[in-house]
């Protein structure tokens, strides 16, 4: 009898093998289990009418008070006191005539006080408005308007960023200072009132009514955030309901516990540091340990000094860390797990190697965007990988799909042939990534507050199919034969030279590979009398390090076709980020190979023979006169 179930259940057993080494079938159910958990979570609290995050801060903050939901600097900030600080604002914020619905701007640090004002807002009803603290005169004008704010906090750090706006807007927009000086100092510290104690004292520390956070809807805005502005000025993203939640029960995914301590230096008024990081925290209950910003000098000894077993990333701060001399606390930490997005494949398994790292959960998406991914890695398989969608999942749920872009136009490719609908791309190809916006159970595209134009912008019809409706994310992809989707570059950041495509992220992920190279941001530079754009690369270069020129042209010959070689290459001291650590190409784009645009103090060189040499106002005269061709 036993033997007669031994070939059932082996050819089962093995059956199931290769089910799970020809489509990974697991890595499929994971996300279908995820999605499903998210959508119960979710569910049952709409038919709760407790949709609001704010509820998840509450519960906890009355059933243990006395939990350390913030660690900053050396300093536990308690639920509880969080909860009476905020209540207290919150009742200010009532006196005002602050209603629901009503935005409220907020220009804060990373800093306990955040969240104070946060949940102030928050738990009225009001929706928050989150400022990129980098921002002063026509961006933060621009983002202050647009999101046609009642009352604008901001913490006296930023006074003089602020002064450059408060004048032109002091007729319908109240502005009061609220920080970290001001949590303790009577001082007033700007031209406009300042919410000292003694200013705070008289409103009550007590609940405001449950009935501003009722009625809650899904695609209701729990809060605005801003684009970087790297193509323009900054738009007001709609951060949903609904995406709050979902982003919050990330924690399913990565696996955040209630024991943990969870290292965030990204900034507060994006989402990664806010939603990803902090909030998904909070749902766990995990103890978040905030940093004002990142320092790739103090980050292991903050790792190892507040025993941390996790950290969220983005963009540049993997390779600012593999970059840095060996740091004797570097691999003496108990972090289990890191969490972001950015990076890089040329970063990705030296960055896990050199720090132990056990575990990487790389994530794809954006602030507005309808889905999101993750690729939740332990080994070399889908290094580099920003998520991952394998044939079930591609089956059942065609979330997401790559369409095929006319390199000159940067616009989707529509055939004749194919009746004017886009085309799907096969595996291994280049295209970009859409999303249907109807999708059952999609997040939805809710559009740039006060910015229909934009909005529109982002939406494609008649893709494969007449009347559908996708969006568009602008990002270049590729889906290998497994499911891994693997990051290229942005639509427009791919140039035309020689009549090749190049694709940036490419060229930038074999320079940095390069000894002494810290950083490389590849982009394409019009050139007089010249088709398309020259290749150029800013670089900047790790301590003490300098560049063998005629060996980094070997090199890169070897790795790149000759069209994709970067003609030009300019050293700078630092490279020019966003506030969220992604590369600012504009700039640079912009001044390409003018030397009367270029600083100085950033030599330029261009390839001559089989080097690079320094680039000289002569040289620029000869392309100008069309005496050199490059």
């Amino acid at each position: 009898m036993a033997s007669d179930l031994i070939l059932p259940v082996a050819g089962g057993l093995l059956g199931s093998m290769y089910l799970e080494s020809r489509f990974l079938v697991s890595r499929d159910l994971q996300l279908v289990r995820v999605g499903t958990q998210a959508a119960i979570v979710t569910g049952a609290r709409s038919l709760r009418d407790r949709l609001h995050f704010y509820y998840r801060f509450k519960d906890l903050a009355k059933s243990d008070p006395h939990r350390v939901f913030i660690l900053f600097e050396g300093k536990p900030y308690t639920f509880g006191y969080m909860e009476k600080a905020s209540n207290q604002l919150a009742h200010w914020l009532l006196a005002q005539d602050v209603e629901p619905k009503d935005v409220v701007s907020m220009m804060h640090q990373n800093h306990p006080t955040f969240f104070i004002l946060l949940f102030a807002i928050s738990k009225i009803g009001a929706i928050p408005s989150l400022i990129n603290t980098n921002l002063a005169n026509e961006s933060l004008l621009h983002c202050i308007k647009i999101s046609k704010a009642k009352l604008f906090l901001f913490d006296p750090v930023y006074e003089q960023q602020v002064a450059t706006v408060r004048g032109q807007l002091m007729s319908h927009v109240s502005f009061f200072a609220y920080g970290e000086a001001t949590e303790t100092t009577e001082l007033d510290f700007t031209a406009c009132p300042t919410l000292t104690p003694s200013a705070l004292k008289a409103y009550s520390t007590l609940d405001t009514e449950e009935k501003y956070l009722k009625g809650i809807g899904k695609n209701d805005a729990a809060f605005l955030i801003y684009t970087s502005g790297t193509t323009g000025l900054p738009k007001a993203a709609v951060f949903q309901h609904l995406r709050v939640s979902f982003g919050m029960v990330f924690t399913l995914i990565c696996g955040i516990k209630k024991e943990d301590r969870v290292y965030c230096v990204l900034p507060l008024y994006h989402s990664s540091g806010l939603v990803i990081t902090c909030l998904s925290s909070l749902q766990a209950g995990a103890t978040i340990v905030l940093g004002r910003k990142f320092s790739a000098r103090r980050f292991w000894n903050d790792c190892v000094d507040y025993k941390i077993t996790m950290f969220t990333y983005i963009g540049e701060i993997c390779r600012y860390l593999q970059s840095q001399p060996p740091h004797p606390k570097e691999r003496n930490h108990q972090i289990r797990l890191i969490l972001g997005n950015g990076l890089r494949p040329d970063v990705w398994n030296r960055f896990r190697d050199r720090f132990a790292i056990p575990k990487i959960c790389e994530f794809y998406a954006s602030t507005e965007a309808p889905t999101a991914m993750t690729n939740f890695n332990t080994s070399e398989f889908g290094a580099g990988a920003v998520g991952f969608r394998g044939y079930l999942c591609r089956l059942f749920r065609p979330d997401v799909r790559l369409i095929k872009i006319d390199p000159i136009t940067e616009e989707p490719a529509r055939p004749k042939k194919n009746n004017g609908l886009c085309l799907e791309c096969k595996f291994g190809e280049q295209g970009e990534l859409v999303v249907p916006v109807f999708l059952f159970g999609s997040l939805g595209f809710d559009g740039y507050y006060g910015n229909k134009e934009a909005s529109n912008k982002n939406l494609l019809r008649n893709v494969f199919k007449k009347g559908d409706v996708y969006f568009r994310s602008g990002d270049l992809m590729r889906m290998d034969s497994d499911g891994f989707l693997y990051f290229d570059d942005r639509v427009g950041d791919t140039f035309r030279w020689k009549s090749e495509n190049v694709a940036t992220t490419e060229v930038a992920q074999v320079l940095g590979l390069y000894p002494g190279v810290a950083e490389a941001n590849v982009y394409g530079a019009l050139v007089p009398q010249h088709d398309g754009r020259v290749g150029m690369a800013a670089i900047a270069l790790e301590e003490g390090k300098r560049l063998d020129f005629k060996d980094l042209y070997r090199y890169l010959c070897q790795q790149l076709p000759k069209y994709a070689v970067p003609v030009f290459i300019r050293i700078v001291p630092a490279m020019e980020l966003t506030g969220t650590f992604k590369h600012q190409k504009g700039n640079y784009r912009n001044q390409g190979i003018d030397l009367d645009k270029v600083p100085v103090e950033q030599p330029m060189y261009w390839i001559c023979g089989d080097t690079y040499v320094p680039f000289t106002l002569d040289d620029l005269r000869s392309i100008q006169d069309g005496v050199a061709k490059l």
